[in-house]
């Protein structure tokens, strides 16, 4: 079986989070909330290809309505997927933007070709290639260092 996603052609990992489908994200961020410890993913070659140090991004979808589309977070997979429990999650240092990157000043840039634009509703976790990166780049703030690894 050939496999799209590759430790040579990863540029960064992205997760998912829908505010109108039952996500606590909206009630979270609400709270105070800042930086993103873990998330779930689902298990599969790509969960098994995390690792501690990649890049992660935290985007947002559904209708734009209660909280916008786009990219709210920045940061690194910390360790291992723990897969003992009913659904694995990912331990992250994802710390949200002080300002999303709305979906819209992706494709004004002319990004329209990330897996999570052309399958939204794709599982977690979602991928962006090195080249799709290096374009993304431009349109965000700097990536964080690396926290603590596990």
């Amino acid at each position: 079986m050939t496999r799209s996603i590759t430790r040579e052609n990863l540029g960064a990992w992205l997760v998912k989070a829908d505010p109108e489908s039952g996500s606590h994200l909206s009630r979270w961020v609400e709270e105070g909330g800042k930086v993103v410890g873990s998330w779930c993913v689902v298990r599969g070659y790509r969960s098994e290809l995390m690792a501690p140090g990649d890049k992660i991004l935290l985007w947002v979808s559904g209708n734009g309505r209660r909280v916008p589309r786009g990219i709210w977070g920045l940061g690194h997979v910390t360790g291992p997927v723990d897969d003992t429990g009913p659904r694995p999650a990912v331990p992250l240092d994802l710390p949200l933007l002080d300002e999303a990157v709305p979906a819209e000043d992706l494709l004004a840039a002319g990004i329209t070709d990330l897996e999570v634009q052309r399958m939204p509703q794709g599982s977690n976790p979602s991928w962006i290639s090195k080249g799709q990166l290096t374009r993304l780049t431009p349109l965000l703030p700097a990536w964080p260092k690396p926290g603590p690894l596990q």
